[in-house]
């Protein structure tokens, strides 16, 4: 009985300075964070992830690589700029490498710039689009701009919810950067056949890899 006794006590005594510490430590209202997943929850790396480790690695050189590295194993039919077939960059706006994968029904895009003034004036251009966001979608984050850790913690930078019409289709993107270096990386899918006219879909996958 005094054992059982002291086993409660200790559970309330901690059950309420764990209160207290996480209201004290939680962050302000209306912020929108995304939990990180315990060491615990991550899986092992099976066949097939290492397959497509070997097998997109290769494409996320240098500066890329931090931001890739999380992707590395569910992304699809990666090409760079200057593969058969791979994409353009975009010279005007100071890219220097890209490198585009697909995941699902979305498409996940790696930049390196010439330069962080180059990134920094591609980043412009989405948050005009966050802007544009609040008429096409429902639900667009305020955008992030100081520098931030991505959930994984490799890589610290900005974040911009943003949002477009090609073709009449809205298309909902999410631009994260590395503030250390000239890269930038952004998930694109459509709007409503993508995700369901949802954010959460594109959050929780960024939320999961970046």
């Amino acid at each position: 009985m005094p054992a059982l006794a002291g086993l409660v006590a200790g559970l309330v005594i901690f059950g309420t300075g764990g209160w207290f510490l996480g209201r004290g430590t939680a962050p302000d209202p209306g912020t929108t964070v995304v939990a990180q997943p315990s060491a615990s929850a991550v899986p092992s790396v099976g066949a097939y992830d290492q397959f497509q480790i070997a097998s997109n690695g290769p494409r996320f050189t240098g500066p890329l690589a931090p931001l890739g590295e999380g992707w590395l194993s569910r992304l699809s039919s990666c090409s760079r700029n200057g593969e058969k077939s791979g994409p353009n960059v975009n010279a005007a706006a100071g890219e220097k490498a890209r490198v585009r994968c697909e995941m699902d029904a979305m498409s996940v895009i790696f930049v390196e710039y010439n330069s962080t003034a180059d990134r920094d004036k591609a980043r412009v251009t989405t948050l005009g689009q966050n802007i544009e966001a609040r008429k096409l979608t429902t639900g667009v984050a305020e955008p992030v701009v100081q520098p931030t850790p991505t959930p994984s913690g490799r890589v610290t930078g900005n974040y911009v919810e943003y949002a477009y019409q090609v073709s009449g289709r809205t298309v909902a993107g999410i631009w994260w950067d590395d503030s250390a270096t000239p890269v930038a990386a952004y998930v694109l899918a459509y709007w409503k056949e993508g995700i369901g006219q949802k954010w959460d879909p594109l959050r929780e996958v960024w939320a999961r890899y970046a």
